[in-house]
C-alpha cells in the first residue's frame, strides 16, 4: 500500500535510513526499522496528485518502507499479531500522526502502488489522532481530509 500527504505549505522531507537487501529477513528487523519517512513523488507516483487539493503532495512511509506498516494489526487484528510488528506498526502511526499535525497535512490518499491514477473510491474527514485509534486502518483509493480543528 502506498501512503500520500498533502498540504497546502512545504512539506519536509524525512530522508529513509540505506538498508541492505536482505534486511528484512535479519532478525533484528523491526526492532531496528526506520518508522517513518517521506519522499518527493517519483515519475510514475506523479498521477496521485489529480486525488488532491493541495499543492505539496509527498509519499509516506512505515517501518516496512511502504504505507503497508501504518496499517499492520489493524487492518487484520486477528492475524496479524507478531509482537515487534506491532510494535514497529504502533510506532509508525505514532510518527505520522506527529508529522500530520507539525506539518499540518490537509489530505492523506491510500492505495496500492501503480493505482494512483485510478479514482477515488472512498472520502471522510478525520482529526489527526482518530489517525492513531486502535481500529483505523486506511482503505484502499480513500481520501482523507485532515481536520486539525476537531
Amino acid at each position: 500500500m502506498a501512503l500520500y500527504i498533502a498540504s497546502d505549505q512545504k512539506l519536509p522531507v524525512v530522508k529513509q535510513r540505506e538498508y541492505p537487501e536482505d534486511v528484512m529477513s535479519s532478525p533484528t528487523w523491526p526492532r531496528e526499522a526506520q518508522r517513518f519517512h517521506t519522499a518527493e513523488l517519483r515519475p510514475e507516483q506523479e498521477p496521485v496528485r489529480s486525488h488532491f487539493g493541495c499543492e505539496q503532495v509527498l509519499y509516506a512511509g512505515s517501518y516496512e518502507g511502504c504505507g503497508c506498516g501504518f496499517n499492520f494489526g489493524r487492518d487484520y487484528p486477528n492475524i496479524e499479531d507478531d509482537a515487534e510488528h506491532l510494535t514497529a506498526a504502533r510506532e509508525s502511526v505514532a510518527e505520522l500522526v506527529r508529522y500530520v499535525c507539525a506539518s499540518r497535512v490537509r489530505e492523506i490518499y491510500s492505495c496500492w502502488f501503480d493505482d494512483e491514477a485510478k479514482p477515488t473510491v472512498d472520502e471522510r474527514t478525520v482529526t489527526p489522532e482518530a489517525l492513531a485509534a486502535q481500529d483505523f486502518f486506511f482503505r484502499e483509493q480513500e481520501l482523507l481530509r485532515i481536520d486539525h480543528d476537531g
